[in-house]
């Protein structure tokens, strides 16, 4: 148990004077003095405990103050970790964040700084059994010959000692209880340890093989490594079409900065792409080197430990989502952000910082090489390549030569609608309304020829709403401007945005007719067709509600992998980096929801799912085709991605934001104003515009007029929202701090400050 000290108020000799950050919910900093102690062990980014009011509190030594004396200050009482939880290099990038996207600074290290490590929490703990020294394994045969399983057990512990408790049943099909008996006999012996986390079983078992690099890809390292071997390298936008091999070069650049004995950290967007990354990254190297994964699906026991081992330098490469990139490493040399374009890098809840940005940010302080990769990259970052901020590297061709899938296009305005009677029965059953002809014709030459096939649709459940067939009436959520969406397994009726669900109604509530319409396709009800289609064929669903369960993920793309399915329909889960090598056919069921999106950034998001999701077709020696079902076949985003120019939408698509003064031109900021009523919301919104007018608009910063979200109401909340355009982030986001930050109580309306935000509905 550590050491709690307990001092006087006013100590007599000189002490120095820790500045500590409360750990609270506002910026907070208190002046303590260290005891003589802790003054070796006491440093900036040291979590302490420390008297508060009436009682104790935790908090981050963010300063050490010279020594001095006062009748003032009280004495931190305790040292919560031997080591600084945030190193100085962490505790400086999260000073630039709370700078720019206008937050506090204790939130954004509450951020950076896992729950599990201020929370002190330890690690599970295993037993590692060996054989106790006296054991003689010839007189226990003699003497308990009828106890076949403890012998069994002895045997296989005297060839493989020391052996995890945990792992031992699994590994032997010998029951715990058994290897307990040996234990309370003394036959065994039990040393205390770190529960091990289990390692992924394998799932792309024939992508782990070292590749031969293309020309192409030598050069592109060639220049990587030059830039890596800089004392303050620019950052490098890898931009390479679906299958031209970006992971492969992301394995060789790790292999050029570990033997510089620097660390690696690896950032995805999804947590579905950190099994396959895992797998082939942990089979080209060899066991010198550690490497960890950091996600939200791991335990906080999980995190603490591994928090603390990459502290003590014992983590070489790190894969993670969004959060790793406050990874306390202290000798960072290679961050690498795949699909950098994905707006899940941006975090919803405060503070609302972009993990791509902050990578960049956290490169240039630590003198690491950042490499942004992507086939279809964000605006902002290709607009930077433009202007030499970033450097500009392009993987133009696949691997092994192979072509890019053939694009074609159904216009699904021209379908013939089925006039009968059945369409009020089973509308949502109609072959013509969900898979047109061409794409069910495709599907059934892939089944004839053993190959897989990729469907995407983005929305779970069954259909988007369900309406009276009588007077139209949409059964929408009580809490949130939205209508409810419809799940057949179990037939509920669910909020996507508050988790609200009911059962289906017997009657409209509004005219009591009982015939429904069921408007929209999901998920569910696109398996549901396909397998009334293709009654043979093995059809795997993969959304939020069929991977919830730990587990189930890596599961469903293990089965997928060994083909023990055909067809594999999803939603934004199929879209992003997975490979699979006999997926010659990607049918997209439907992207015009997300094209006519009241966000500028509708465009750019639904050309870059396109090309994301037709770049899982062809990536073997199977040629791949691709199939969009749309109802404007003729929109630009359509048709450039139609034909893989990434260039051509590029161009045109800067040239309506310069026009627009939208990013990169300019840099978005968004005001949202929640609570209720909604009169109350609207007032502060209004007041609060009229003060950020007079302090903030010039020549180079734009301010809008407040108005309702488009989704005006969420959660039983009314959000209102304003839109700002600047050119001088940190300026416009001090001038907001000081008017907003400290006033948010007074109102008793929640006013969140989102800058660069990626999506205007939230």
């Amino acid at each position: 148990m550590e050491q709690e000290f307990f001092f006087p108020p006013c100590p007599s000799p000189q002490l120095f004077v820790a500045r500590v950050l409360l750990d609270n919910k506002r910026d907070f900093l208190l002046d303590y003095f260290i005891p003589e102690e802790l003054e070796q062990v006491i440093t900036l980014g040291s979590y302490v405990r420390v008297p508060f009011k009436h009682g104790f509190g935790r908090g981050i030594v963010v300063e050490i103050l010279e020594k001095q004396q006062s009748d003032r200050l009280k004495i931190i009482t305790r040292l919560e970790n031997q080591q600084p939880v945030v190193p100085p290099n962490l505790l400086k990038l999260c000073r630039w964040i709370a700078d720019y996207y206008c937050c506090t600074l204790i939130s954004a290290l509450q951020a950076a700084l896992p729950q599990s490590v201020r929370s002190d929490i330890k690690p599970k703990q295993d037993l590692l059994l060996t054989l106790a020294t006296d054991f003689n394994p010839m007189v226990f045969r003699n003497e308990h010959k009828r106890a076949k399983k403890e012998i069994e057990a002895l045997a296989y512990l005297q060839k493989n000692h020391p052996a995890r408790l945990s792992e031992l049943p699994q590994k032997t099909g010998i029951p715990r209880n058994i290897w307990n008996k040996l234990l309370r006999k003394g036959l065994a012996i039990g040393l205390l340890t770190e529960k091990k986390n289990p390692l992924p079983q394998p799932i792309f078992p024939n992508q782990t093989q070292p590749q031969h690099l293309t020309d192409e890809q030598s050069q592109a390292l060639q220049f990587i490594e030059t830039e890596m071997l800089k004392p303050k390298p620019k950052p490098i936008l890898l931009f390479g079409v679906t299958g031209s091999g970006k992971t492969e070069l992301y394995i060789h650049a790790m292999e050029r900065c570990l033997t510089q004995k620097k660390q690696v950290l690896l950032l995805v967007p999804e947590i579905a792409l950190t099994p396959q990354l895992w797998e082939r990254i942990k089979s080209r190297f060899d066991s010198s080197y550690t490497l960890g994964c950091w996600h939200s699906r791991i335990s906080r026991a999980e995190k603490a430990h591994l928090w603390n081992q990459i502290l003590s330098d014992k983590i070489d490469i790190l894969i993670g989502t969004r959060s790793a990139i406050f990874a306390p490493f202290r000798s960072l040399g290679l961050i690498i952000v795949d699909e950098e374009h994905e707006s899940s890098f941006k975090q919803e809840e405060n503070p609302r910082y972009h993990g791509r940005d902050v990578a960049v940010m956290r490169g240039r302080l630590e003198g690491a090489l950042v490499i942004l990769g992507s086939a279809t990259p964000s605006l902002e970052s290709y607009y930077n390549s433009l202007n030499a901020k970033y450097n500009l590297v392009e993987l133009k061709k696949r691997v092994e030569a192979r072509r890019l899938p053939q694009v074609t296009v159904i216009d699904q305005r021209r379908r013939k609608k089925n006039s009968s009677e059945k369409e009020t029965k089973n509308a949502f059953l109609n072959t013509e309304e969900l898979i047109s002809s061409e794409l069910k014709e495709a599907i059934e030459k892939r089944l004839e020829k053993k190959e897989q096939i990729i469907l995407y649709i983005n929305h779970r459940g069954y259909s988007s709403s369900l309406q009276c067939s009588s007077c139209g009436y949409v059964l929408p959520c009580p809490n949130c401007s939205i209508s409810l969406s419809y799940h057949k397994i179990p037939a509920i009726l669910n909020c996507h945005l508050c988790n609200y669900s009911s059962s289906v109604p017997i009657q409209c509530p509004i005219c009591k007719d009982r015939n429904f319409k069921f408007l929209g396709s999901g998920t569910e009800k696109v398996e549901e067709y396909l397998s009334q289609l293709f009654p043979s064929a093995r059809i795997l669903r993969m959304d939020s509600d069929t991977m919830r369960k730990k587990g189930a993920l890596e599961q469903a793309l293990r089965a997928f992998s060994q083909r023990n399915f055909d067809i594999l329909v999803g939603t934004q889960m199929v879209a992003k980096g997975l490979d699979f090598p006999y997926v010659s056919l990607v049918g997209i069921v439907s992207i015009d929801t997300l094209l006519h999106l009241p966000d500028f950034r509708a465009s750019e998001k639904s050309f870059q799912q396109l090309l994301q999701v037709s770049g899982r077709s062809g990536r073997g020696s199977i040629e791949g085709e691709v199939y969009v079902q749309t109802r404007t076949p003729y929109h630009p985003a359509i048709q450039f991605a139609r034909h893989h120019d990434y260039l051509g939408f590029v161009d045109q698509e800067l040239e309506f934001r310069k026009t627009l003064s939208y990013p990169p031109f300019y840099r978005a900021i968004m005001i949202r104003f929640i609570g209720h009523p909604e009169e109350k919301v609207k007032y502060v919104a209004d007041a609060l515009t009229k003060e950020i007018k007079e302090k903030v608009e010039n020549s180079l910063t734009l301010v809008g007029t407040p108005s309702p979200a488009p989704l005006s109401k969420v959660k039983g909340n009314y959000h209102y929202q304003l839109f700002l355009r600047c050119l001088k982030v940190m300026e416009v986001s001090q001038k907001l701090r000081e008017i907003i930050l400290d006033r948010e109580e007074k109102w008793g309306i929640i006013v969140r400050v989102d800058i660069d935000p990626q999506d205007l509905l939230k």
